[in-house]
């Protein structure tokens, strides 16, 4: 009998890099979850796709302290890795010269490079293979040019973008800071004062775009950097073109959806118009985070965590911050409403009312009736004193 062959070598012999990855996707948000909860995200991750179950499963079936315990590029591809890079330095070395890899996502893999003309550190995300090929240059280049516009203190402006030897590319600044996801791994919870003060920053940024028909639709921490202290929003465009694509299979795999635990209900549901208080709802989930330390609703599956947000309600966030002011337990009330017109009506009066708690509606009031409630009892007001008026008038001509 020859000698057993490794499941890792087995699979990788066939594999191209973009199946490596999705498997290494599923792979890794199975080990993230319990035991008795991996079976269910295997089912929903994979869905018809049976090759892709039963290479996860394969790899799953490896003993402990065996591959997996290393990172999952490093197991499966580490060759096809340094081929990608390799490629992607060729391809960019007249403008950026490629130093190392910075970090790697759903939708794009993000280098180090020294800009070549203006001699400046910088962040060069390219896009993944597949997601590349489901969006197309031409609508990727059209989509990317929105945020190439966005001028604001806390967006993180776009220098660059384009399409070289079929890669997809937009360059930003390279910030020697960390994301406030890294911020919240770090301490878990912020002060209060600070994650008002952030989310203050963030819904300005969020107004001005929104103000220039720009909805970002992926708010989360991990597009949030953190530069000497202060709150700047990146992807703007990249998240709405990822997110207009559409692509079921990709959809699945978390890379086109946006984030489930940061989504609003509308976007979930698959609402044709989506507008500005979808991103209101997705910060709301990241100031209840920042305050927490936890998002408000957690689960083992995609499916689950998004049936969450459209039908349950938020738990209070005075169980772990009873320190909370009531003006901001009132703020995120109206901020996670599950209907838009549950919401305040757009980021210009959020960040009003964070600056004025006084001008919050009453919490389970949407802003245009509050609006219509005034306008009533303005009028009944109103008609009360013509009365009145008219009434004295009367009594004078009898006394006269």
């Amino acid at each position: 009998m020859g000698p057993k062959t490794h499941p890792a070598s087995r699979i990788g012999a066939s594999m191209t890099p973009e199946r490596w990855r999705q498997v290494d996707a599923v792979v890794r948000g199975a080990l993230a979850l319990p035991p008795d909860a991996r079976a269910a995200f295997i089912t929903d991750a994979c869905q018809r796709d049976v090759d892709l179950r039963r290479e996860v499963e394969e790899l799953l079936a490896v003993p402990t302290g065996d591959f997996l315990m290393r990172p999952a590029a490093a197991a499966f591809a580490e060759e096809s890795d340094v081929a990608i890079r390799a490629r992607v330095s060729a391809a960019l070395a007249d403008r950026y010269l490629v130093e190392r890899e910075l970090g790697r996502g759903a939708t794009a893999t993000v280098y180090l490079a020294q800009d070549v003309r203006h001699h400046r550190h910088v962040a060069v995300k390219v896009l993944h293979s597949e997601l590349a090929a489901a969006l197309g240059t031409e609508r990727f280049l059209k989509e990317i040019e929105l945020t190439a516009n966005l001028q604001h203190p806390h967006v993180l402006p776009l220098f660059d973008s384009g399409e070289v030897e079929g890669f997809l590319y937009y360059v930003m600044p390279y910030v020697e800071g960390e994301s406030l996801r890294e911020r919240l791994e770090r301490e878990n919870q912020l002060p209060i004062n600070e994650a008002v003060r952030h989310t203050f920053s963030i819904a300005s940024a969020l107004d001005y775009a929104h103000r220039q028909n720009v909805i970002h639709r992926d708010i989360k921490p991990e597009n949030v950097m953190m530069y000497e202290g202060e709150a700047m929003v990146m992807d703007f465009g990249i998240a709405k073109t990822v997110l207009d694509t559409g692509e079921q299979s990709i959809t699945l795999s978390g890379a086109l959806f946006g984030t489930p635990a940061y989504v609003s209900p509308e976007q979930a549901a698959g609402a044709g118009q989506v507008d500005g208080r979808a991103d209101q709802y997705s910060l709301a989930v990241v100031l209840y985070e920042m305050l927490a330390g936890t998002p408000p609703f957690v689960a083992p599956t995609a499916r689950a965590l998004i049936a969450r947000h459209m039908t349950e309600p938020p738990p209070s966030v005075l169980v772990v911050r009873p320190d909370l002011p009531s003006d901001t337990q009132r703020l995120l009330e109206h901020m996670l409403a599950k209907t838009r017109a549950g919401r305040l009506s757009d980021a210009a009066t959020l960040i009003h009312a964070i600056d004025d708690p006084q001008r919050l509606p009453p919490v389970g009031a949407s802003p245009r009736r509050v609006v219509v409630r005034r306008i009533a009892l303005a009028g009944a007001i109103a008609i009360i004193l013509a009365g009145v008026i008219m009434l004295l008038a009367l009594l004078r001509n009898q006394r006269g």
